[in-house]
């Protein structure tokens, strides 16, 4: 069990220290074992403070937003979802990289997810499942796109409540070709849907990475709720939909485009239930909740592509 008492380092933070001392003159060396600061934790072993590691039970309440930056790294945030039966839903992950590439991908319950859909170019995702998707502007990528790139040693920083810290660690990252997703110009605030259907586990583990020199993102992840629906045709292989033809479904849907409206919008994702965890098939649906003159929905790996009329 963790005991709070108060220990001295020889350094400005746990991170950056060699040792952890019983005094403030740094006279007497501390008992090998564990020492934590609430961010990250380090075994003292022999008198030698080893590696740091995670905190495993310190994380951040979803619900606010966050912002990064500062030279390459690897970003990490535990994020806290919530563990009561209400704590159910879909957590919609806001992800903002401006101009610069970067990537997200986060993982909650054994699974990666790294897909994200953007307000002006729709989706973008590694064609790997368990990659960071960098995304970003092509004006402003530092080499990334086409090739094949390893950082051996980028340094890992975790997320403290107020910030991001060097954890001291380094971790090796490759970015492949598939892993790059640029547009022409900045790709605005990019969502992601990460399905919770039930109260626990309650911690999601995002990860962040700036492959370039600098790195400058903003997020906002809001706290699990079950996705608004609407109602819909089965789906068709077609946009021949005649407008005449019964809405006998209810799907459910992520809003992506940001009009200020309650309509499903192109690029918005599309789902069978509630919590974001089975996209819609490929296909067409027609629906009466869609601005008007549209009606049809052409839906493309669980993302509106474009938006129709009924014949």
């Amino acid at each position: 069990m963790a005991v709070n008492t108060t220990y001295y380092l020889d350094a400005a933070d746990l991170s950056l220290a060699t040792a952890v001392y019983l005094d403030s003159a740094l006279s007497f060396i501390a008992p090998d074992g564990f020492y934590g600061d609430g961010v990250i934790s380090r075994q003292q072993s022999l008198g030698m403070l080893l590696a740091a590691n995670a905190c495993p039970t310190c994380a951040t309440p979803c619900g606010g937003t966050i912002s990064g930056s500062g030279g390459q790294g690897v970003f990490l945030l535990n994020l806290d979802a919530g563990g009561t039966p209400s704590d159910i839903g879909a957590i919609v992950v806001t992800f903002n990289p401006a101009y610069q590439p970067d990537g997200i991908r986060a993982t909650y319950d054994g699974n990666i997810y790294n897909k994200l859909s953007s307000p002006l170019d729709g989706l973008h995702q590694s064609t790997d499942p368990t990659a960071y998707t960098v995304v970003g502007s092509s004006g402003s990528d530092c080499g990334l796109a086409g090739n094949t790139t390893n950082f051996p040693t980028i340094n890992e920083y975790l997320y403290s409540g107020t910030g991001f810290v060097a954890t001291g660690n380094t971790q090796n990252i490759t970015v492949n070709p598939g892993d790059v997703s640029l547009s022409p110009t900045t790709v605005g605030n990019c969502i992601m849907v990460i399905p919770k259907p039930n109260a626990t586990p309650n911690i999601v583990n995002l990860e962040f990475l700036g492959p370039c020199g600098g790195t400058a993102w903003t997020l906002a992840i809001a706290c699990p709720a079950l996705l608004p629906s609407f109602s819909s045709t089965d789906m068709r292989i077609n946009a021949n939909i005649p407008c005449g033809d019964s809405f006998t479904e209810t799907y459910y849907f992520a809003k992506v485009h940001t009009t200020a409206d309650s309509y499903v919008g192109q690029y918005d994702y599309v789902f069978e239930d509630a919590f974001g965890a089975v996209p819609l098939a490929d296909g067409y649906y027609m629906t009466d909740n869609v601005a008007v003159p549209n009606k049809v929905l052409h839906v493309v790996n669980g993302i509106v592509t474009t938006l129709s009329n009924c014949v």
